[in-house]
């Protein structure tokens, strides 16, 4: 075997472990490639769920502001009509038309409360709807209580009438 013979497997083993080498280093680039995309996209995924998640509660807040508005609405037109109604009738009565005047002075005692201030759902944000939808919640809370014992009062002036 010739000398030249000799050194070509040597050769070629040479060029076989720089091969792994390359291959070796070039897989730690990818490595590190794909890691930095995983990272990535797991970081834009995160951010995509918060603001779904924030989307979603923003639009719940909303739409509970709604409801609640509504049945404050839905209060308020039920005590405007005892008020306008029943409990008109009753306060036009003296004393010379009922047997107890002090029926009388419950029902103008109760005619005469300051009604809340309706705010409505005026916010800019989910804390701001969800604390006009507690307020506005309160507000059905005070017309419900308010209109039975507008209702009471005036049952007990229709009682007392002569």
């Amino acid at each position: 075997m010739s000398a030249e013979q000799q050194t070509a497997p040597a050769n070629n083993a040479n060029n076989a472990s720089n091969e792994g080498a390359q291959k070796k280093h070039m897989s730690k680039a990818a490595l590190a490639i794909i890691a930095v995309v995983v990272v990535a996209i797991i970081v834009v995924a995160g951010v995509l769920g918060f603001r779904a998640y924030s989307d979603a509660q923003y639009n719940n807040a909303v739409a509970a502001c709604a409801t609640a508005s509504e049945n404050v609405r839905n209060a308020t037109n039920d005590y405007n009509g005892l008020v306008n109604g029943d409990a008109a009738d009753a306060a036009a009565l003296t004393e010379k038309d009922v047997k107890d005047s002090s029926t009388l002075d419950a029902l103008n005692k109760e005619l005469s409360v300051e009604l809340p201030v309706y705010e409505g759902c005026v916010a800019d944000d989910t804390a701001g709807f969800k604390s006009a939808t507690d307020k506005l919640n309160e507000q059905t809370g005070w017309y419900k209580a308010h209109a039975t014992s507008l209702q009471k009062a005036v049952d007990a002036v229709n009682a007392s009438k002569k």
